[in-house]
């Protein structure tokens, strides 16, 4: 993209690669969450929506016509073809929503959080991908504090996603988030600084 730097963010879930943007936001970035993004395309996007019950079904929707995304989220989760299935219709949607704000955007340097820039294929319109890691055992404890989730159900969800270990093969950057949140600004304030110079 014509002078901007992209910059995804990734990691699996619970690594704290949200807490790290929101650290870059708060530093002065512009910062695109993916989830977030799809969320909102749910429901504002009636193309997408129309596509996503094409497959999963009318009683995925509320008496008004609007997703329901636990239900939805359900369904996704049920299978790897069902989880398959909604990325290949939402990924090209989002993508190009990011990219097009992006574009638009008076920020020379963007940054985008997404949970599944390698599944997405969007890491080949990336510049730098920074990957935040941590072990098992910590997302674990993570989710099942923020989210109340059981350890079962974490683990179900993690079986959906590319190895952490092919994440930071793949990336430029690793950000280790096994410690504490003070350390986590030590890094986040580093890599503010690398950014920075990567844009000059």
């Amino acid at each position: 993209m014509e002078k901007k730097l992209l910059i995804g963010i990734t990691g699996g879930i619970g690594s704290g690669k949200t807490v790290v943007s929101k650290m870059l936001a708060r530093r002065g970035f512009k910062v695109f969450y993916a989830d977030t993004i799809a969320k909102s395309l749910y429901l504002t996007d009636k193309k997408l929506v129309s596509e996503i019950v094409k497959v999963f079904g009318k009683d995925i929707l509320n008496y008004k016509g609007k997703i329901i995304l636990p239900k939805l989220k359900e369904r996704i989760f049920a299978s790897k073809k069902a989880y398959q299935s909604i990325n290949k219709i939402v990924h090209p949607v989002v993508i190009k929503h990011i990219k097009s704000e992006a574009r638009k955007s008076k920020f020379d340097i963007v940054v985008i959080e997404s949970a599944l820039l390698f599944e997405s294929g969007f890491n080949k319109d990336i510049d730098y991908v920074i990957t935040v890691y941590a072990n098992e055992k910590n997302r674990i404890n993570r989710l099942m504090i923020r989210d109340e989730a059981s350890k079962s159900s974490i683990k179900h969800l993690m079986k959906f996603q590319i190895d952490e270990k092919k994440k930071m093969e793949m990336s430029d950057f690793v950000i280790m988030n096994n410690k504490t949140l003070e350390e986590l600004k030590v890094q986040a304030d580093f890599l503010s600084r690398v950014i920075k110079a990567l844009a000059k």
